[in-house]
C-alpha cells in the first residue's frame, strides 16, 4: 500500500471514530525513547512534539535519549517495556526496516515486538550536486555517468542507510554506473559536496533544503511521487524517466506489542492533532519535512512494505553491518 495524501485524509476519518479507552490512561508521565544523542534528527522532531502531546495528554511527556548500535539498544529496551502505553518508541526507517537485513541478528523483532502507533514524518531525498558539477538535471547526470569510465562517485551518509539504497535504486533503473564513498551521517556527505570533494549525493530535504535555497547546491531531481512544495522547480525521477524511484526517510512511532488497542488510539488521535496544528505543520514543512499521520493499520502495512522493498536490494548489493 502506497502511503498517500488521501491516506491521510481516511486515517483523520477513522480516528473520528474510536473505542472509549480506559478512563485512568495517562495517570503518569510517558517517556519517549529516542535511540539516538540529543539534537539528532528524531531527537529534535520528538522535542517539538513533545509539548503538544503532553498537553493532550494531561501528562509529562518525556524525552530519554538512550544512543547506541544506531538505535538498536533503545528498540530493544522499548521492546521489552511493560505494554501499557508509558514507553514509547520513535523509530525510523532504519530501526523497523533495513536492520533486518543488514544484521545477522537483532535484539528485537522489527514486526512482532512493536504495536504501530502511526508515521510521524517523511522527508524526500534529493538528488544534489556542486553547483558547477557539468550537468543540471538527472537525465544530465545519467548521460554523463554513462561517459565516464567507472561512472561517478557519489556521497552516501553511510553504508546501508536509505540514502544509499536510494541511490542504487535509481542506478538500478537508470542503467548508469556509480560508486559510493561513504560517510557518517548526511551532515558529513554534504559537506564534501558543498566544496566540491564529491560530485553529487541523494541527500534529504531536512539537511539539503536551506544550502538549495541559497544556491550552494543544485538540485538535480527530487524522489518523490510529485514536486515539492518547497521547491516546486525540481523536477521529480519520474519526469526525468526513470519511474519507481519514490524514496522517503522516515519516523514512526510505536507500543510495545501488546499495548490495549484503545490505548494506541488514545495516542493515535493525539498526535495527529499535534502533527496538523498550523504550528508544528508550518515548524515542519520549513524544515524540509512532511506531518504524515496514519492510522495504526496503516503504518503496520507500510513497515511490512518497506520491509519487502528494501531487504531483496540490500542482500543483492551484499551489505551486512555486523
Amino acid at each position: 500500500m502506497q502511503i498517500t495524501r488521501r491516506h491521510f485524509t481516511i486515517g483523520a476519518a477513522a480516528a473520528a471514530v474510536q473505542p472509549t479507552w480506559a478512563q485512568t490512561y495517562p495517570s503518569k508521565p510517558i517517556t519517549i525513547v529516542v535511540g539516538f544523542a540529543a539534537g539528532g534528527g528524531i531527537d529534535v522532531v520528538m522535542r517539538n512534539l513533545a509539548p503538544g502531546l503532553s498537553q493532550r495528554l494531561g501528562q509529562p511527556v518525556v524525552i530519554e535519549n538512550r544512543p547506541g548500535a544506531g538505535g538498536m539498544l533503545a528498540a530493544s529496551y522499548v521492546a521489552k517495556a511493560a505494554a501499557d502505553g508509558y514507553t514509547l518508541l520513535p523509530g525510523d526507517g532504519a530501526t523497523l526496516a533495513l536492520n533486518g537485513a543488514l544484521f545477522s541478528k537483532l535484539p528485537y523483532n522489527p514486526v512482532a515486538d512493536f504495536a504501530p502507533i502511526s508515521l510521524i514524518i517523511r522527508a524526500p531525498i534529493l538528488i544534489v550536486a556542486h553547483p558547477q558539477a557539468p550537468y543540471s538535471d538527472l537525465r544530465g547526470l545519467i548521460d554523463y555517468a554513462k561517459r565516464q569510465p567507472g561512472g561517478v562517485s557519489y556521497a552516501s551518509p553511510g553504508n546501508g542507510t536509505i540514502h544509499q539504497l536510494a541511490m542504487e535504486l535509481l542506478r538500478q533503473r537508470a542503467g548508469f554506473p556509480v560508486t559510493p564513498i561513504q560517510y557518517k551521517g548526511a551532515g558529513a556527505a554534504i559537506q564534501d559536496i558543498l566544496s566540491g570533494q564529491v560530485p553529487v549525493g541523494p541527500i534529504d530535504t531536512i539537511v539539503a533544503l536551506s544550502h538549495v535555497n541559497a544556491g550552494k547546491l543544485k538540485a538535480l531531481a527530487v524522489l518523490a511521487p510529485k514536486r515539492i512544495l518547497q521547491l516546486p522547480n525540481v523536477p521529480t525521477a519520474a519526469e526525468a524517466g526513470v519511474e519507481g524511484v519514490e524514496v522517503y526517510p522516515w519516523i514512526g512511532l510505536s507500543a510495545p506489542k501488546g499495548t490495549p488497542a484503545d490505548i494506541v488510539a488514545r495516542l493515535n488521535s493525539d498526535l495527529r492533532e499535534v502533527l496538523t496544528s498550523p504550528e508544528i505543520s508550518k515548524k515542519f514543512t520549513e524544515l524540509g519535512m512532511e506531518p504524515f499521520a496514519t492510522t495504526p493499520e496503516q503504518f503496520d502495512t507500510f513497515v511490512k512494505q518497506e520491509i519487502a522493498r528494501w531487504h531483496p536490494l540490500i542482500k543483492e548489493l551484499n551489505i551486512r553491518l555486523d
